[in-house]
């Protein structure tokens, strides 16, 4: 194994994203961030025109133009597809958002959405996040930092704390502002919190094999009943009208 652990991250999600768009070359990456994801897909041949309010994270890429603007205002040539991965939770207001995406889609357009819900862990979800995080710190591979609150804490209390500062929008909040202007061809639960954890994993290959075994670790924890996804993954097409 090789790379690190953002690569880990970042592979995953332009895996899925790649998967989901098919023959649709030109694609609109919203909130791209430090735009790996638009990276990536790039480098398999499509077309990326790459979003942000802010993009100083961003570094330049053959096949990627990066715009800094904000979505909800932003005009274009319509896409193939519009990607979201780890931003419409935060995009304010939420059928803004989705209106938007329906006037820069070709009437074959896809949607597609990797990200998270806010409200899908439970006590036991959390409490098996913060152990992992709690050994990571012991063994000096995760600063301390980047644990929210006190173990002491109800581990619910920690996470509604933690992402409390902003409004997330929920994974049935995202569903529904998606399904009243889409057709939802696919929406499946996944492990997530690994990306957590490997944000804060030493930048290097021991970084990269630790997050990919609490990866792991979260997929056979999930698979047998003992704690819930929150990772939300959408792929939805613009409805048919009459």
């Amino acid at each position: 194994m090789c790379g690190t652990p953002e690569d880990l991250r970042h592979d995953e999600a332009a895996s899925f994203v790649a998967d989901a768009l098919r023959d649709r070359p030109r694609v609109l990456d919203v909130g791209c961030g430090s735009g790996e994801v638009s990276r990536r897909l790039a480098a398999v041949g499509f077309e990326v025109t790459a979003i942000d309010v802010e993009l100083s994270r961003a570094r330049q890429a053959p096949g990627v133009t990066f715009i800094e603007h904000d979505f909800l205002s932003f005009e274009a040539k319509p896409f193939d597809a519009i990607v979201f991965t780890g931003s419409l939770h935060h995009i304010l207001p939420l059928d803004k958002a989705i209106a938007r995406v329906t006037k820069l889609l070709t009437p074959t357009g896809r949607l597609i959405i990797d990200d998270f819900d806010v409200e899908a862990p439970d006590s036991e979800t959390l409490r098996w996040y913060y152990d992992i995080q709690n050994l990571l710190v012991a063994t000096e591979l995760y600063p301390a930092e980047r644990v929210d609150g006190s173990p002491l804490e109800d581990p619910l209390t920690r996470w509604r704390a933690a992402h409390g500062d902003a409004p997330l929008h929920t994974g049935a909040e995202m569903r529904h502002a998606v399904s009243s202007r889409f057709v939802i061809r696919e929406l499946r639960r996944g492990e997530y919190l690994h990306r957590y954890i490997a944000a804060g994993l030493p930048a290097d290959a021991r970084g990269a094999k630790v997050a990919k075994s609490v990866q792991l670790l979260e997929q056979q924890r999930i698979a047998s009943g003992d704690i819930i996804p929150i990772g939300v993954r959408m792929i939805a097409d613009r409805a048919r009208t009459a």
